[in-house]
């Protein structure tokens, strides 16, 4: 039986070299290191590291750590139909020479395939191990006693757990969208149901038109121009990818209320469209799934009794994220005799965290909701929380200019900036707008659609 194949906190992937613009701006190498750091004279891999270099004459230095896990750094660059335009970081450039790196086994760096996996140690990729990779980037690459450092999703995590592991190596954290443990992954059907409680203050309705969307397609009372067959569970997979930005959940609000009213919607049509390329013929449950990112998810994120502790919700079930998005990494795990797991969660461990932290969530963010953001604002002790409305899961993307005023603000003790005039959405949206975003958030989400069926299957 195939099964959905669906990634988690996932931004795109591409190669490294082709977003550098130009050397007079950037500099760029490979950082050696141990695969495992308790022998070091064993196999060794390489860190490819970016440098976005200050315009100052004395800058300090910050290392942005991206989202995944198991992607590259390459979502901090800002690309347009025509290539590179410019990275979403570029105003701190103004006092601080900015550092990228793509992950153990991602990118650039030493990569980690299923054909490779029996050779390496696979222990070694989690979050502990990357912050060691941070580390000697910043000994023997950046050549300072203290960086700051800004993490973004999973990256977010990786940097929470730097700065426990190496407190007196940071003069400054920023989690964005981020999580102190990994409910996030355990609690997901949970965030998104009750993401769609919050969302309901700003798009009245949306909730109810959810649910029963899910039921009318169980029902059979949806059609599409395709003739594709989808049961509730799939319309809810194909949401996934709306669900990271607000202008998504505004999409996904108007596609649930035009298929209660018709039994249909222009928007569904849309994506299914743009979907249909996406099907490819799975092997495993899990063949889609990069190695790197089923990996980490597996030794880090999938405790299965934190799941089936967890209470069901609605439209997005326990069974649903069982079936989903739980046994592709069960499958994983026993196909690869994976006996080794450490859950992430620093939540007992904020307290030795010595450096000034600037903690961003999205109002309507549904992977890290805001709670989260609450329990690491009450467990570190010198640390401010800013919630930014208007936006999910990305707002120095979705409300960049005041986003990184915010951060740049306090990395360099500045005033606090106003608040942003938020611009409301507009009434209706085209489909080739509905498709782009649905496209974005495909990419973050990684979602595969093996699930639609034409009426000749």
């Amino acid at each position: 039986m195939k099964k959905l194949l669906l990634m988690i906190l996932v931004v795109l992937s591409t190669t490294g070299y082709a977003g550098i613009p130009h050397p007079a701006k950037y500099q760029w190498g490979f950082l050696e290191v141990p695969e495992n750091y308790s022998c070091p004279g064993t196999q060794k891999l390489k860190i490819y590291w970016e440098k976005l270099k200050s315009s100052s004459n004395t800058p300090e230095a910050i290392v942005l750590i991206n989202g995944g896990p198991g992607m590259s750094h390459e979502s901090f660059h800002q690309a347009t139909a025509n290539g590179f335009k410019h990275d979403w970081f570029e105003p701190l450039r103004t006092h601080y020479d900015i550092y990228y790196f793509d992950q153990r086994g991602t990118g650039n760096s030493s990569p980690l395939e299923y054909i490779n996996m029996i050779g390496r140690n696979y222990r070694t990729y989690g979050s502990a191990d990357i912050c060691r990779d941070i580390d000697e980037l910043r000994k023997n690459v950046i050549k300072k006693k203290k960086i700051a450092v800004l993490g973004e999703s999973y990256g977010g995590m990786v940097a929470l757990r730097y700065a426990t592991m190496f407190p007196d190596s940071v003069a400054k954290l920023i989690i964005h969208d981020s999580s102190p443990s990994n409910a996030y992954f355990t609690r997901m059907h949970v965030n998104f149901s009750n993401g769609l409680v919050n969302l309901d203050k700003i798009f009245p309705g949306v909730r109810q038109n959810m649910i029963t969307s899910v039921s009318m397609f169980d029902n059979g009372q949806v059609t599409n121009a395709y003739g594709h067959s989808l049961t509730g569970n799939d319309f809810l997979t194909l949401c996934l990818p709306y669900t990271y930005s607000f202008e998504g959940q505004y999409i996904m609000a108007l596609m649930a209320a035009q298929i209660v009213s018709e039994g249909r919607s222009d928007i569904l049509d849309a994506i299914l469209g743009s979907a249909s390329s996406l099907k490819r013929n799975a092997k495993a449950s899990y063949s889609s799934l990069p190695a790197i990112l089923a990996l980490v998810q597996t030794i880090e994120m999938l405790d299965t009794a934190a799941v089936n502790s967890a209470p069901d919700s609605a439209p997005w079930t326990k069974a649903w994220a069982m079936e989903r998005i739980i046994q592709p990494r069960i499958d994983f795990r026993y196909d690869f005799s994976l006996d080794f797991f450490s859950g992430y969660n620093v939540i007992n461990e904020l307290g030795k965290i010595k450096a000034p932290t600037l903690i961003i969530v999205g109002e309507t963010d549904f992977i890290c909701p805001p709670a989260y953001a609450a329990t690491m604002k009450s467990g570190i002790p010198n640390s401010r929380l800013l919630t930014v409305k208007n936006a999910a899961h990305g707002g120095f993307v979705e409300q960049h200019e005041y986003v990184l005023g915010k951060i740049r603000s306090f990395l360099l003790d500045l005033l606090p900036m106003e608040e942003p005039d938020v611009s409301t959405l507009q009434p209706g949206v085209s489909p080739e707008r509905a498709i782009r975003v649905w496209i974005d958030g495909v990419a973050r989400s990684g979602i595969t659609v093996e699930f639609i069926k034409d009426k000749a299957e």
